[in-house]
């Protein structure tokens, strides 16, 4: 059965919140957005985080070097039937320090979902930089 309205609405405030916690809550709140077993990964950056607790470390590490970040996501498209879906969303990165807001990065999230018992959660994202 295709998604309904109330999934897509929920996936799509789910990759909100991604970009939420990654900019302003605690690393450990990536719990609340990615599966058990998830992977993250940006190749072009030779980046690979298998399960919560690495990707975890991989936000509190890069937090620590790039705290002024926003992430914005648009273009939003989620498709998918039963407790799987795909999302893509096109992604940008900007910094916002010292008065001044520049582009860092601009490219995709590229996910699978999976619904839980707490609702939609990522499985795997890939970014794709460009």
């Amino acid at each position: 059965m295709a998604l309904d309205i109330q999934d897509k609405f929920a996936i799509e405030e789910l990759l909100r919140r991604a970009c939420y916690n990654a900019d302003y809550n605690p690393p450990e709140s990536m719990r609340a957005i990615y599966t058990p077993d998830a992977v993250f990964e940006v190749p072009a950056m030779d980046i690979s985080c298998r399960g919560i607790d690495n990707i975890i470390a991989f936000f509190t590490q890069s937090r620590a070097g790039f705290s002024s970040a926003r992430h914005v996501i648009n273009n939003v498209v989620v498709e998918g039937d039963g407790d799987t879906a795909k999302s893509s969303a096109y992604l940008q990165v900007l910094r916002t320090d010292e008065g001044s807001v520049g582009i860092v990065s601009v490219g995709r999230y590229l996910d699978i979902l999976e619904r839980s018992a707490g609702g939609w959660r990522i499985a795997h994202r890939s970014v794709a930089i460009g």
